[in-house]
C-alpha cells in the first residue's frame, strides 16, 4: 500500500518545492558555529532493520505507510505540513505555528512549528515535547487540575522541514532554549515511546504523520540523544553548560526521508515480507 502511495506523491508533484513566506530576516543556523558533527541517518536506520526481526521489520513497514497515508492526505488537503499549520499566512519570526501548539491532554505530549533560522534547505522546526515532573513520572500538562502544575514540557528533539513540508534533519537543543526539566538519554527514550499526539481540531493528519514518524525513527532518535549526552559529559560542569548561551544545537543528525523509505523496502524485499 505504501509503495503505491509514495508513487502517487510523485506523480501528483507533492515533492516540488513550495514558496513559503516569511515576515522577518532569520538568523543563521547554528550549524556553523557549534562542533556538531552531521551525518546521515540512513545507515543508522539499515544497521538497525539488518539485525531486527521479522516483525520488527514489519512494525517499520507499518509506520511507514502510516506516515505516508497521512502525509498524502495533508499534502492534499493543504499543500504541504506546513501549510497545514499556517494555513496561508506569513510566517512570522519564531511565532509558533498552529498558534496555540499541539497538546495531547491525555498523553502529555506537545508540538509546535516555527522558523528563525537560515541556512541549509531548512525552512523551519518543529519542537516536540512531553511533560513530566523533575521525576520523569508525571505525564499530564499543567493547566489541568492543580493536582498536575509540577508538570512542564521537556524538550525532546526537534525536527526541520524544508519548505515542501519534508524532514531534513533531527536536531536536539540545550536546556536554556526550551526551559522544562532536563533528562539524560535513557529517560528521554522513554518519554519518545509513549510520545503521541491525537488531536482533532484541524490537525489530525499531520498528528498521525508525526505519530508514525516518530516510531519508524526511533533508532535514530536514540542515537541523537547519545550523541547529545556525549557532547556534554566531555564538560567539567553540567549544570553551567546547560545554562551556556554559547551552547545551542547539541547533537544533529541530516536524513532523507524518501531514500529511508526505500532502504526500509528493500530490507523487507530481502526477507520476501508482504509490502
Amino acid at each position: 500500500m505504501w509503495r503505491k502511495v509514495r508513487r502517487e506523491m510523485r506523480r501528483k508533484g507533492w515533492l516540488r518545492r513550495q514558496e513559503v513566506n516569511v515576515a522577518c530576516r532569520r538568523v543563521p543556523s547554528p550549524i556553523g558555529h557549534t562542533s556538531v558533527s552531521p551525518m546521515i541517518s540512513s545507515a543508522i536506520l539499515r544497521r538497525s532493520w539488518a539485525a531486527a526481526s521479522d516483525a520488527e521489520v514489519t512494525f517499520a513497514l507499518n509506520d511507514a505507510g502510516e506516515s505516508l497515508a497521512a502525509f498524502s492526505r495533508v499534502t492534499a488537503d493543504s499543500g504541504s505540513l506546513i501549510q497545514s499549520w499556517i494555513e496561508g499566512r506569513t510566517v512570522v519570526e519564531y511565532e509558533h505555528y498552529p498558534p496555540d501548539d499541539v497538546v495531547d491532554v491525555r498523553s502529555g505530549s506537545q508540538f509546535f512549528y516555527h522558523a528563525h533560522r537560515s541556512g541549509g534547505n531548512e525552512h523551519g522546526h518543529m519542537h516536540l515535547f512531553w511533560h513530566a515532573t523533575v521525576s520523569g513520572r508525571r505525564r499530564y500538562v499543567a493547566g489541568l487540575p492543580r493536582r498536575w502544575v509540577r508538570a512542564a514540557p521537556t524538550h525532546l528533539f526537534a525536527i526541520a522541514l524544508d519548505d515542501r513540508g519534508l524532514p531534513v534533519s533531527l536536531f536536539t537543543v540545550n536546556r536554556w532554549v526550551t526551559d522544562g526539566y532536563w533528562f539524560d538519554a535513557s529517560t528521554i527514550q522513554s518519554f519518545v515511546a509513549r510520545f503521541a499526539v491525537n488531536d482533532a481540531s484541524g490537525n489530525a493528519d499531520s498528528c498521525a504523520w508525526l505519530n508514525a514518524f516518530v516510531r519508524m525513527y526511533r533508532p535514530v532518535i536514540e542515537n541523537l540523544l547519545l550523541r547529545r549526552d556525549r557532547r556534554l559529559s566531555r564538560r567539567k560542569d553540567l549544570l553551567a553548560s546547560l545554562d551556556d548561551r554559547r551552547l545551542e544545537q547539541l547533537s544533529l543528525l541530516r536524513l532523507d526521508w524518501e531514500a529511508d523509505l526505500r532502504s526500509l523496502e528493500g530490507e523487507a524485499v530481502r526477507r520476501r515480507l508482504a509490502l
